[in-house]
């Protein structure tokens, strides 16, 4: 509550109540929060009304941060192996200058060969310190696994407009066509993009059409959805724009100004995808694509919404692209209410900036060129084949043994001190990844930690959010920037220079320092103050690329794409996925979704997410259960068999929900919980209070 003096106070406790800007890490919507804090201790969070993505909306894993940062299972110092064996949490706590003076020997042993350095994150275009660190060192081993998710949705819009992304503008649409995604539930954009996709059907009167493997939270509130095959998503896309072609339903002069190629060229190639083609494979039906392909081609402005379910499969790039075509050919590119390119700020990094190396084959694996967005599902298989020499790999705020999609493989390679000799994770907790670890640096939560961002806004203005520390560090945790600054001061060979800042803020201010409007308004200062900073006389440029083409060599929508040539599928295409086709009668497809509770392999240490979520039962279909001998809350083992792929069986134990919301050849389960390490709370174990 309020007090005179502009104080706020606790209303029950009556103690004063400080409260700070920021923004969230709970999942990569990065929307903006407030903490309150009394008595330097964090007791609420809440939204932050002037961010642009959120506006003061929060979801629960937000709220949630606060057991993230109370977790007490937290690392709190620096952790060293003992036993013979990783793996086998057999541990003592050392000092932070006993710590940088291991990992700095091992760094400087491999300085000679800067490339044996890896070091993993989750988002490598977040995590800036990270990159700038590998890049100082001399490696060009800097790698994310945020493309794990949306990897292929990347590649096909930079091949498509030379821009990594997309901003659906849904809350201007009169026709949302989705195909794969939960925008209601879970996206990387989560509460900005669901608030205005409910502002586009309530306020727009927008009609929303839903094509997925399983009953979603944004499916119960469409007007239409409709359950098919796994993987055939793109065929009943470029089913529906072989309509819209041959209705001759298309927008003639934005294809013809604007793509790189004919509407008769276009019309000719499409012909082989048939709505009753789509039926066959699909199983939607030849009528259902002609009614939705027309009434998306005759409704103005409309806009697709894609996802994992589309592009999370072998034939993503090519089933984005299919999608992405429907866009395009009914002119809705880039148009109030249509399918939009993101506008984003740059950061600036601030000089001396260390050179970036040459690619490597853990970068930038040669067998796929386009993955621009980098392939860290390559890295351990490339690793275990021995196909790249690796002296210290280091872990940032990732668990890929938990998230990749071969988990037990990367089990094997993180145990194996032939393959990775010395292994040093930089988390506040002990997961799936960093039990394997030599070294624990036990980093700060993102609730007690500085950085910076710059995203797209589900508004189409850009922005950008500062995160800063709501408490003091707990214990002896200490930042990135800290640890890595100390790292390159101990490591020297040039590294020091890179890191030659006072502080973290002094670094933050040399980031904006060129950033036009954000200086004039305080810059830092107005940040920490805020939390974010837009010009707020800027407003959506729609068909920005009239003033200069698109980001490509053509300056053009390049539907007929001249880098895919050499895999001879230069137009948009259905590539049939084998295994799906050859299904036996006791196999299935698992596909795996993302739920509002839980963030993949961040959330689970937090109380209050698994209060209300703390299973991962396997969702499958009544008739298919059946058929298996299967009933609700039947304990499930799930497997992969040898034949397809690593030549080890990987299993999962789970329990039965039975759904009439899932395909009949389709199990799925939810993302986030079902962990083996990460704390007592994520597994549900009983603790010891002292």
């Amino acid at each position: 509550r309020l007090v005179g003096g502009g104080r706020t106070v606790n209303r029950t406790s009556g103690l004063p109540r400080s409260f700070l800007p920021r923004r969230c890490m709970q999942c990569p919507a990065g929307g903006g929060n407030i903490g309150y804090v009394e008595e330097s201790r964090l007791v609420k969070i809440g939204g932050n009304t002037m961010h642009l993505s959120n506006q003061g909306a929060l979801c629960a894993r937000g709220q949630a941060g606060i057991n993230a940062l109370y977790d007490p299972d937290r690392l709190l110092q620096p952790m060293k192996r003992t036993g013979p064996v990783r793996g086998k949490n057999e541990w003592k706590t050392i000092t932070w200058e006993e710590a940088y003076t291991e990992v700095a020997a091992k760094l400087a042993a491999s300085k000679g060969n800067p490339g044996e350095l890896v070091f993993l994150t989750e988002d490598i275009n977040e995590d800036d310190l990270g990159r700038r660190f590998t890049n100082a060192y001399g490696s060009p081993n800097a790698i994310g696994s945020a493309a794990l998710y949306d990897g292929n949705k990347l590649v096909a819009t930079q091949l498509a407009w030379g821009a990594a992304g997309d901003m659906p503008d849904v809350a201007h649409s009169k026709y949302i066509l989705i195909f794969g995604a939960d925008p209601l539930g879970s996206n990387p954009q989560f509460v900005g993009l669901a608030r205005r996709t409910i502002e586009g059907q309530q306020q727009n009167q927008a009609k929303m059409v839903v094509f997925d493997v399983r009953l979603t939270n944004t499916s119960t509130r469409a007007n239409e959805a409709y359950y098919l095959k796994p993987g055939t998503i793109a065929l009943v896309a470029l089913a529906m724009a072989n309509v819209i072609m041959q209705e001759g339903l298309y927008d003639r002069q934005f294809i013809e100004q604007w793509t790189n190629i004919s509407p008769a060229q276009l019309s000719q190639y499409l012909a082989q995808y048939t709505p009753e083609r789509a039926e066959a494979e699909s199983g939607v039906s030849a009528l259902v694509v002609r009614q939705i392909a027309t009434e998306f081609a005759t409704t103005k402005p409309a806009t697709t919404f894609s996802d994992q379910m589309l592009s999370n499969f072998s034939n993503g790039v090519q089933s984005e692209r299919a999608v992405m075509l429907l866009d395009i050919i009914t002119g809705n590119i880039d148009i109030k209410g249509g399918l939009c390119l993101q506008r984003q700020y740059n950061l600036a990094e601030p000089n001396p900036a260390p050179p970036v190396p040459a690619t490597s084959i853990l970068s930038n694996p040669p067998e796929l060129p386009l993955a621009s967005q980098q392939a860290a599902e390559k890295v351990f298989q490339t690793i275990k084949e021995r196909k790249y020499k690796v002296g210290v790999l280091m872990t940032h705020g990732v668990n890929p043994a938990y998230s990749n999609p071969d988990t037990g493989m990367v089990e094997d390679v993180l145990k194996d001190e032939t393959l990775i000799p010395y292994h040093v994770a930089v988390t506040p907790y002990l997961n799936e990844t960093s039990v394997y670890a030599d070294l624990i640096l036990p980093e700060t939560t993102y609730l007690e930690d500085w950085n910076m961002e710059v995203r797209s806004s589900p508004e189409l203005v850009p922005f950008v959010s500062l995160r800063q520390p709501v408490v003091p560090p707990l214990d002896s945790a200490t930042s990135f920037f800290d640890i890595s600054q100390q790292l390159a001061n101990r490591v020297k060979g040039g590294m020091e220079q890179y890191f030659a800042f006072k502080n973290v803020e002094e670094y933050l201010r040399a980031r904006i320092a060129n950033m036009p409007g954000i200086n004039q308004a305080g810059g830092l200062d107005y940040l920490k103050q805020h939390g974010v900073w837009y010009d707020p006389k800027t407003r959506p440029t729609y068909g920005a690329y009239m003033a200069g083409g698109f980001a490509t060599p053509s300056g053009k929508i390049e539907v007929n794409s001249p880098r895919l040539a050499p895999q001879r599928m230069e137009l948009p295409s259905y590539e049939p996925i084998a295994t799906f086709r050859d299904l036996k009668s006791d196999e299935l497809v698992l596909t795996i979704f993302d739920t509002a509770m839980q963030t993949d392999a961040k959330t689970a240490n937090s109380m209050w997410l698994d209060e209300i979520m703390h299973d991962n039962s396997v969702l499958i279909n009544p008739a298919t259960a059946g058929a298996l001998g299967i009933k609700h809350g039947d304990v499930l083992k799930v497997t992969r068999q040898a034949s397809s792929g690593e030549a080890k069986e990987r299993s999962v134990i789970s329990t039965a929900f039975l759904t009439e919301g899932m395909h009949p050849q389709v199990v799925a389960m939810p993302n986030g919980v079902g962990h083996t390490d990460f704390g007592h709370i994520a597994l549900g174990e009983k603790m010891k209070l002292s």
